[in-house]
């Protein structure tokens, strides 16, 4: 008999919560996660189809992001990509500013300085001087958004919305956490090669297949990516994939065989034996392993 499943990660829809595409919220943890789940949107293992941007004034948590533990210490900005798992592993304090917003409705420039990173995001610290600026912006945009302007109110939400985006943008820019360390030829290739990967890694599996869809040759997207990230196409492919695999893994009783098919896989032999070289440990003993 086949084993039962569970559904896989829920991903919350940005119009099913925020009709307008924006949403601006102050969040103070007052009674552990259960305060923070009655304070804020319901603290649950899932994706989200919008981009979050968090101004945490003061924090004692543990955030987990794609398989990554983040801790909050102090003050901070910080930012989730749609699709990104997550979830508030533990905290016994929290407050701070959060932003859901459609990803139209953030600037080009903006969008390209967070989802050009390869890795996955750290949060930045925040001196005095940039704390008090987030701070301003943050009581301002909320004065903003709960005022009971008619005329000109959502474009000027949208406004504000994309200057707190701005002031994150600009600390993450200034600390240098970006891999693409500006606007090279290079850079650029290789942040058109991470985004058709995100979003093609169940159909794309060879390096070949990106340079063709790219119009580059492989040799020079090869080149490309290696000079800003140190690694080549094959290697980020295998980390796309094994990210894929170990949400599934962890999240879902779905079987290796099963998410080998999910993925683009006919051959679970062979997933199985990518993963494990990549990853260093067998699919299956990676799921025991966390799930002790």
């Amino acid at each position: 008999m086949k084993k039962t499943t569970k559904q896989l990660i829920p991903v919350h829809q940005m119009d099913e919560q925020f009709s307008s595409g924006i949403a601006f919220s102050y969040i103070e943890m007052t009674d552990g996660l259960d305060g923070l789940m009655m304070n804020a949107h319901k603290n649950e293992i899932h994706r989200d189809d919008y981009y979050m941007f968090l101004f945490v004034e003061k924090a004692t948590a543990i955030f987990t992001l794609d398989f990554e533990e983040i801790r909050w210490q102090k003050a901070v900005v910080f930012y989730i990509r749609p699709g990104q798992v997550h979830f508030v592993s533990s905290a016994e304090e929290m407050k701070g500013w959060f932003l859901a917003i459609d990803p139209m409705f953030v600037e080009k420039e903006y969008k390209e300085m967070f989802e050009n990173q390869f890795y996955t995001q750290q949060p930045v610290s925040l001196d005095a001087s940039s704390f008090k600026t987030m701070r301003e912006a943050a009581c301002l945009f909320d004065l903003v958004a709960n005022a009971k302007q008619e005329v000109f109110n959502s474009q000027i939400i949208l406004n504000m919305a994309n200057v707190f985006i701005g002031l994150i943008t600009e600390q993450y820019s200034n600390s240098r956490l970006d891999v693409s360390k500006g606007k090279s030829r290079q850079a650029m290739i290789a942040a058109e090669f991470r985004n058709l990967l995100v979003k093609n890694v169940k159909t794309m599996k060879s390096p070949s297949q990106y340079a063709k869809k790219l119009n580059y040759s492989l040799s020079h997207l090869n080149e490309s990516v290696k000079s800003v990230t140190g690694f080549p196409v094959s290697y980020w492919i295998h980390q796309q994939i094994v990210l894929e695999t170990k949400r599934l893994l962890y999240y879902t009783d779905i079987d290796v065989k099963e998410i080998a098919f999910s993925l683009g896989y006919e051959d679970h032999t062979y997933f199985s034996r990518l993963f494990t070289k990549t990853a260093g440990i067998p699919p299956t003993a990676f799921r025991q392993k966390f799930h002790e």
